[in-house]
């Protein structure tokens, strides 16, 4: 009952509404309630501020939410404790660009080393259309940002890793308010087509920030790049092992309470299941 209370919890965190919770849990909305309810008793801790029109995260219920990916993620490795099968062939992998200068490089090698007879296909892009590729059959799985709206059914979301996001600003500009900042420099802004994107918009809106963008990128070295020289600023996500968090000129400020989560989405039955359980047990590892 855990398990379910925990993907009914992601779910809100992720879609913001009970009402897209529902839809990505396939439960009513009724049901969602009672499972938070379920979640903050099992629990003993308040994770939710409810107000008539409103319901939204305490700073317990922020604090939950790395714990819970890191926990169904552990369930989902126990789930495949019995699996004897063997992990040799080819797996066709969408990966979102973000991912292949941090902790991705590095799986490739452990893979490589420990399971010489897999070969890995990679596909890059955005995750929409990599999670439309999936669906297609085109893809084997995909390494993307937790989807924004409900997945097609035949689909199942396997939780990997969060990670949290910051406002990365030229270090000669360190201490200055978040606000201030945006409002005074120049906005380099991630590519709203990626799910990415959509996240850091909907966080400016949000917390109705004004900012003026100069320029669309999907690509966070180059967005990095720029920033340590003096271009402007940004909010981008903090990838584990990226080369441009050593930037001298570059300073990164984690923003409470935002993050987002990166998945492995396959369909539910399909002849790569075994390729792709030892994947996620190599992110795990990493």
């Amino acid at each position: 009952m855990l398990i379910r209370s925990l993907r009914a919890f992601l779910a809100f965190h992720d879609s913001g509404t009970l009402v897209a919770a529902a839809a990505r849990v396939h439960l009513s909305q009724a049901a969602v309630s009672v499972q938070m309810k379920m979640l903050e008793e099992e629990l003993g801790v308040t994770l939710f501020e409810r107000t008539r029109r409103s319901l939204r995260l305490t700073a317990a219920g922020e604090q939950l939410v790395p714990l819970a990916i890191q926990l169904l993620a552990q369930y989902e490795r126990m789930r495949g404790l019995g699996s004897t099968r063997s992990v040799a062939g080819m797996l066709s992998l969408g990966i979102i660009t973000t991912q292949l200068t941090g902790r991705f490089s590095e799986l490739l090698v452990r893979l490589k080393d420990s399971h010489p007879q897999l070969d890995v296909r990679v596909t890059t892009g955005i995750s929409g259309d990599l999670v439309d590729k999936v669906a297609r059959g085109e893809l084997d799985a995909a390494v993307v940002t937790r989807p924004l709206a409900p997945i097609d059914a035949s689909l199942i979301a396997h939780p990997l890793f969060s990670e949290p996001f910051g406002l990365i600003a030229p270090i000669e500009r360190s201490g200055t308010p978040l606000r201030e900042l945006l409002a005074t420099t120049p906005f380099l802004q991630f590519d709203r087509e990626a799910w990415t994107g959509a996240m850091v918009e909907a966080y400016l809106r949000r917390k109705r920030l004004t900012f003026t963008p100069i320029i669309e990128l999907n690509s966070l070295e180059a967005i990095a790049a720029m920033v340590a020289r003096g271009l402007g600023v940004s909010i981008v996500p903090i990838v584990q092992g990226a080369a441009w968090h050593r930037f001298a000129s570059l300073r990164i400020t984690r923003l409470a309470g935002f993050s987002r989560s990166v998945v492995l989405i396959e369909p539910r039955e399909h002849a790569a299941a075994p390729l792709t359980a030892t994947l996620r047990t190599s992110f795990d590892e990493t």
